[in-house]
């Protein structure tokens, strides 16, 4: 992704990095991210700790998927509770913490943004899909992920035979026989003060 991203803009600077870690370099004018901090426990703290990193009238601008309530997600955790993969899966802790409200957000890094310079807002897409099956898809290569990777093959299977069962309770079919994903994200544009 990185090498496409060098090469289709060629005179911006991409870096690789853990992001519980990373520093913005002291002369970084806009801090862009999409679908990370979701991953990251007390995601807040960490935009606030780059805000306060980077230069004043600097941007952090960035969006994640925001549907820890979703039936998606909330059907991954009933499966992960419910079968054999139970003791496994556990200890792991595979289901990510819920975002922030945008409340909390907003009241956790105004006093370091510019006048105005801070908006938190949820956009919800409506994806509409052939079936289950093609949520299952559709989650398989993120969220559903620290779920399945822990399992051997054969319980990985009954797994997702499981969850797909779940979603097809979960997720009625519309008037065409097709399903509707709904899938909320949180955006935030922050101005460094």
């Amino acid at each position: 992704m990185l090498s496409k991203a060098r090469a289709n803009v060629p005179n911006v600077d991409f870096s690789l990095a853990d992001l519980s870690t990373w520093t913005p370099d002291p002369e970084d004018e806009l801090l862009f991210s999409n679908a990370v901090f979701h991953w990251l426990p007390d995601n807040v703290g960490h935009m606030a700790r780059l805000l306060n990193a980077a230069r004043p009238g600097a941007v952090l601008a960035l969006q994640m998927p925001d549907n820890y309530l979703e039936p998606s997600h909330v059907a991954m955790r009933e499966t992960a509770a419910a079968g054999p993969w139970k003791d496994i899966l556990e200890p792991l802790k595979p289901a990510l913490d819920p975002l922030q409200s945008p409340t909390e957000i907003y009241n956790r890094l105004h006093a370091i943004c510019t006048p105005g310079g801070l908006d938190v807002w949820h956009t919800f897409y409506s994806h509409v899909l052939d079936g289950p099956e093609q949520i299952v898809e559709w989650v398989k290569g993120s969220g559903l992920r620290p779920f399945i990777d822990p399992l051997e093959k054969g319980m990985r299977e009954e797994f997702l035979r499981k969850y797909t069962d779940r979603i097809a309770e979960v997720y009625p079919r519309l008037a065409d026989g097709k399903v509707l994903l709904r899938y909320p994200r949180l955006f935030i544009i922050a101005e460094r003060k």
